[in-house]
């Protein structure tokens, strides 16, 4: 008799791990220091896009403790399901459920089982052991029977697989009538686990085959040593010698949008760029979709030549972003109106996908990577061709009520001053951009057709260049005494093509700020250090983040991101 292995992981790497080792199934869950949880839908996601040949069994539980659930917590169990279901329907191995829930007194919820029974279909349900706390565990088999779950995860009721062996052995005979199958579990090990079998009769063993990780904080991995040896303890051939996954065999997928370029990496488990590719915008919202679905599409096929596994993707857009929906409400460069942006390429890709808005995602990695590293109160203003603001408050995102916060470049510096393009007048970006200062500059009668760039380099001959920059200073001082007075930033970062002139700015900037501050010192205002990187690499922290890998983001080092 073939004996299955299931091996219970919380991780991308558990799973690569139990598979490296010759397991059959892995059931995934969060949170296993409780008995196991519902794993987000981002590392359900980076779970099936990563393993190639073993089932994946997916824990549907909404909190650890007991297992009699209020409405509202089944609500959430249906939910998670149906989220599984459409994750299951492009994966490329067997997906199932694993559940359980019981009454207060302790019995087998058969309404809520059944509702979890069909909501799940075509998936298979196994009925985890949550079963061995009910007060007669071969009734409970039979009801398990009759709903149509296809295995019971038990240990006999008792503390141990081997302390249950004589009720594991009674389930095992009703499964050869046509009950569900039995899985034992419950201190499983490879020493023990040849007498279990053989004593029951079990064709199928469970083990959470974990121990302390290198981090040295804590924390578990899977061991896929311990999974070989129980693998060839039930007496199944080792298998085919292939190597763990190094942590530089993982990438994601990471793109910086702008107005007319999608600028797209794939970016290893260290920070580091691989490869970079790009694409233009289309004439259309669809074409422009169209054009960096493909591009990532392409990317993540390189990524599998180069032999590397793809855990999730990040993108930063430029526009109204409602982020936890993934959805793009409005981009006029890119001609998008309420666009499932995330949805639409996590179906494509078969990834997690987390969109952000591209000024804060350059703001995360700022505050994770560099001038605002450590600081929970930071603002980053983004001056391009207009001016834009991400802003950090008490460790927290600032995203608005309709996801527009950080509009600095509308905030009105001059009053009655000169028309803006949004309608209002004397908005900061008037005065103080690249698109501004370029307008600005010819109009007083300075030479034609310079750009930002051009007109600082002209500083100190041209009185024109000299005025329009004195301008732009102090209108950026002005709006950032309101930052200031508004926010309590610890530091302001300042970013984009005008940050170039570097001292040119800072020094005249700092002074005005500060007398612009009666009562208070001015913050300290410092240049990017990740300059216009920052995107992309807050793109790749909001891949990592949707496949539930924080942990990796945790090692990176600058001089890895940048070199």
């Amino acid at each position: 008799m073939r004996v299955l292995v299931e091996v219970c992981v919380d991780d991308v790497a558990g799973a690569l791990a139990a598979e490296v080792g010759g397991a059959d199934r892995v059931e995934l869950c969060a949170d296993l220091g409780r008995g196991g949880t519902t794993p987000s839908a981002g590392m359900v996601r980076a779970v099936l896009a990563a393993v190639t040949r073993v089932g994946v069994q997916v824990m549907v539980r909404p909190r650890g403790g007991d297992f009699a659930y209020s409405r509202a917590e089944l609500d959430v169990m249906l939910a998670d399901v149906a989220h599984l279901r459409a994750a299951a329907a492009g994966a490329r191995v067997p997906v199932g459920v694993v559940t359980g829930v019981l009454t207060t007194d302790g019995s087998l919820d058969v309404a809520a089982m059944r509702r979890l029974v069909e909501a799940a279909a075509p998936l298979p349900v196994t009925a985890h052991k949550a079963v061995d706390e009910t007060p007669d565990l071969e009734r409970t088999y039979d009801a398990l029977r009759d709903l149509g779950v296809v295995r019971v995860l038990t240990s006999g009721g008792a503390a141990t697989a081997a302390e249950g062996a004589t009720t594991l052995a009674r389930l095992v005979e009703r499964s050869r009538a046509g009950g569900p199958a039995v899985l034992a579990g419950g201190a499983v090990r490879p020493g023990t686990v040849a007498a279990l079998v053989a004593g029951t009769g079990v064709g199928e063993v469970h083990l959470r085959a974990q121990a302390p990780s290198d981090r040295g904080d804590g924390t578990l991995d899977t061991d896929v040593d311990v999974v070989r040896a129980l693998v060839a303890a039930v007496g199944r051939p080792a298998p085919t010698p292939r190597a763990a996954p190094a942590p530089d065999a993982w990438a994601v997928l990471a793109v910086d949008a702008g107005g007319t370029a999608f600028k797209a990496s794939l970016v290893d488990d260290r920070g580091r760029v691989v490869v970079r590719r790009d694409a233009r915008s289309g004439d259309s919202g669809e074409a422009s979709y169209r054009h960096l679905a493909d591009l990532l599409l392409a990317l993540r096929r390189e990524a599998t030549d180069r032999g590397l596994v793809v855990l999730g993707a990040g993108v930063a857009t430029p526009g109204m972003v409602d982020e936890p929906a993934g959805v793009v409400r409005y981009a006029s460069t890119l001609r998008w109106s309420d666009l499932p942006l995330g949805p639409r390429l996590a179906d494509e890709l078969g990834l997690p996908v987390a969109v952000g808005h591209d000024v804060r995602s350059a703001g995360l990695a700022e505050s994770l990577f560099g001038a605002a590293a450590g600081e929970g109160d930071a603002v980053l203003v983004s001056i391009g061709t207009g001016v834009a603001a991400s802003i950090l408050t008490g460790g927290h995102a600032v995203t608005g009520a309709q996801t527009t916060a950080g509009e600095l470049g509308h905030i009105p510096v001059v009053e009655d001053g000169e028309p803006c393009t949004c309608g209002q007048r004397g908005c900061l970006e008037v005065y103080c951009s690249g698109a501004g200062l370029a307008r600005r500059y010819a109009a007083a009668g300075g030479l034609p057709g310079l750009d930002a760039a051009a007109v600082v380099a002209r500083l100190d001959e041209d009185p024109v260049a000299a005025g329009v920059w004195d301008d732009a200073v102090r209108a950026l001082a002005q709006g950032l005494a309101t930052v200031t007075l508004l926010l309590d930033p610890r530091v302001v970062v300042l970013t984009g093509g005008f940050s170039r002139a570097g001292d040119r700015l800072l020094e005249p900037l700092r002074t005005r700020l500060a007398g612009l501050l009666a009562w208070r010192d001015a913050p300290p205002v410092r240049l990017s250090p990740l300059g216009t990187e920052a995107g992309r690499i807050g793109a790749a922290v909001l891949g990592l983040r949707a496949a539930g890998r924080d942990d990796v983001v945790e090692r990176w080092r600058v001089a890895d991101l940048l070199g």
